[in-house]
């Protein structure tokens, strides 16, 4: 017996000792991944693209610790920040999907999906703040249904998509707000467009009781 117990002593020291090298390197992979995601945000592409193949050599690493599945799971939230970073950042490139995702870990790579909606929301937000093209701006709300209605198709059991309902419900609400936002931005602009049309003289009493 006490060669067996020695045996699971050894046994739970190895993993042990996983555990933490899996729990710090997804750490530091997620926290690039979320710098990535800022610098997006703050059209630094070129920091974006630092942090990113940061990311990515983390991810290398990472995915070395598959062969421990009963461990695996701690680097999954990690994981999903890094496909929300690499999506988000082709769209954002390109305007359009990417072709192939960076690994197809099923609970990281849909949550990360749906999490790129508000990503995406808050993009467009931005953009039309500052009085970006429309256009740009509705096609990223296609592109923010494209991926709704995309990972809907994957109706399985919670624990097999990592809790995706709940962030599709999420999603759902954001495009919702997005299209309304997107109106009231498109009827601002004409408003002001169609005032900025009008005569000098007329602007200027346009006011006036």
């Amino acid at each position: 017996m006490k060669d067996d117990l020695e045996k699971i002593r050894r046994d739970l020291e190895e993993k042990e000792k996983v555990r933490e090298e899996l729990i710090k390197l997804s750490r530091d992979l997620r926290l690039n991944a979320s710098k990535a995601i800022a610098n997006i945000h703050a059209n630094k592409m070129e920091k974006t693209e630092e942090y990113l193949r940061k990311a990515e050599n983390l991810l290398k690493k990472v995915e070395e610790y598959r062969k421990y599945p009963e461990l695996f799971y701690l680097a999954h939230d990690a994981l999903q920040e890094f496909v929300e970073a690499f999506v988000f950042k082709h769209i954002v490139e390109n305007m359009g999907l990417p072709e192939k995702l960076p690994f197809q870990i099923p609970q990281p790579v849909l949550g990360g999906l749906a999490d790129v909606i508000g990503e995406l929301r808050r993009y467009s937000l931005s953009l039309m703040v500052k009085g970006e093209d429309l256009n740009k701006i509705r096609k990223i709300i296609e592109i923010m249904e494209e991926i709704y209605y995309t990972l809907i198709e994957f109706d399985f059991h919670d624990r097999l998509t990592g809790n995706l309902r709940p962030k599709l419900d999420v999603a759902r609400n954001s495009i919702e707000r997005t299209k309304s936002d997107f109106i009231a931005a498109r009827i601002s602009r004409s408003v002001s467009h169609s005032f900025r049309s009008l005569p000098s003289r007329t602007r200027n009493t346009a006011g006036d009781p």
